[in-house]
């Protein structure tokens, strides 16, 4: 007894999954089945029913029985003449089949105009007013429940958008299904014009879509995707001139990128703050800023972009670190013109102000320098000084605050031949 049981379920199930309905006749037809329609095998949606039109059974059945939802009679065969807005039974061989027929070509949409409106905040959020009409395509489940086929608009319009490092001409498009209603969308980044098409059973019968165009949209969104990239200096003998992406040795100079939307954008204020100081900072109003940063701590660099009529800000923020100070001096070189500690010269990071001077018991002075990056060659007017010791002095300050003052001496070796 299970096993019949279990074969008419099968037997049933087979007979629904693979039965189908076809459509005859010159009006154009679209059927909707599945997760398209609730309690329902199918929704047929015609754009305009011609009298030629019949829905056909194509399942094998040895009688069949058509009724409409009220009971009244249609036919006792396997195809039937439809009508708009009606829902029909068909039992063949006692399996029920529920469907509704509309006919698409009696309830167009009208869209008549679309103008954007200022929302609660049009820095973020644009709402557009639509006016127009878009009945409600309804049907019957085969429990008398109504429902209502979606009815999709799409919505396009041309936006701005940030990718890498770059503002990009892009076509944003949303599905609409409700145009009574206020649309709202994230506010674009430029000046555009909205298009409202549809629907989409419009495009599937190849009809041309009704479609209504705003007037020119004037942006007030800003936006900035603030940037800072490290001069780095080309001294080799300055220890961690970059430690990482905004943060290095000082005198550190930073370039400062705005990458904010133009036209929209049109006031920059840059705020350069020392976290040991919060209180107190700098103010810039260039678009894009070089700013020097010379002493050690670490700081934050604030951009606040706005629009011409100051209605719409926004705000960014990095971090840049200045290094410690440190010097230190070798005991000794050796020019000889291989590449390699040829040149008496400290290592350092961070220095802002320095002086070398540089010794010998037989000339005195040799060499003289403002700079930590330079180095002396071992030569005195262009020729060769001979081997042996030199003594140096160093003054210096660093980027955070300390004071050096270095005393010693340095070993200058040659080899025999060197030049």
């Amino acid at each position: 007894m299970k096993k019949f049981l279990l074969l008419l379920v099968f037997v049933c199930f087979y007979s629904l999954s693979w039965s189908q309905f076809v459509v005859t006749g010159q009006g154009r037809s679209i059927q909707l089945t599945g997760s398209d329609v609730t309690g329902l095998q199918a929704v047929f949606l015609f754009n305009g029913i011609t009298p030629d039109n019949q829905i056909s059974f194509t399942g094998q059945a040895s009688s069949y029985l058509w009724t409409k939802f009220d009971g009244s009679f249609v036919s006792n065969q396997s195809a039937i003449s439809v009508e708009d807005g009606t829902g029909y039974i068909l039992t063949a061989d006692g399996v029920k089949y529920f469907i509704w027929v509309i006919d698409y070509h009696n309830y167009p949409a009208q869209l008549t105009s679309i103008t954007p409106t200022s929302g609660t905040d049009p820095c973020s959020q644009l709402s557009l007013q639509v006016t127009g009409t878009a009945p409600s395509l309804m049907y019957r489940d085969s429990l008398g429940i109504n429902h209502s086929l979606p009815r999709q608009f799409t919505l396009t319009y041309k936006d701005e958008s940030f990718a890498n490092g770059t503002w990009n001409n892009i076509t944003q498009t949303q599905t609409v299904t409700d145009i009574v209603h206020t649309i709202s969308i994230p506010s674009p980044y430029c000046d555009t014009q909205f298009t409202l098409s549809g629907d989409q059973y419009a495009a599937q019968f190849g009809m041309t879509t009704p479609s209504v165009t705003s007037s020119l949209y004037s942006a007030v969104r800003v936006e900035s995707h603030m940037t800072g990239t490290i001069i780095v200096r080309t001294a080799l003998n300055e220890a961690g001139r970059q430690i990482g992406p905004l943060e290095g040795s000082a005198p550190l100079n930073v370039d400062f990128e705005s990458n904010a939307n133009v036209p929209v954008t049109q006031f920059y204020e840059w705020y350069i703050y020392n976290n040991q100081t919060p209180a107190s900072y700098l103010r810039y109003t260039d678009t894009n800023l070089r700013y020097e940063f010379s002493q050690a701590g670490t700081y934050k660099v604030v951009l606040v972009v706005s629009n011409a009529a100051n209605t719409c800000s926004y705000s960014d923020s990095l971090s840049v670190t200045v290094s410690d100070s440190f010097i230190d001096v070798p005991n000794v070189f050796t020019p000889n013109g291989d590449g390699i500690n040829d040149q008496f010269r400290v290592s350092y990071r961070s220095i802002v102000q320095f002086q070398m001077l540089l010794y010998s018991s037989w000339a005195g002075k040799v060499y003289e320098s403002t700079d930590p990056g330079q180095g002396w060659d071992g030569r005195v007017n262009g020729k060769l000084s001979p081997p042996g010791v030199y003594y140096y002095i160093i003054t210096a300050t660093g980027a955070d605050g300390k004071h050096y003052k270095l005393k010693g001496s340095v070993s200058l070796l040659r080899s025999k031949g060197d030049k």
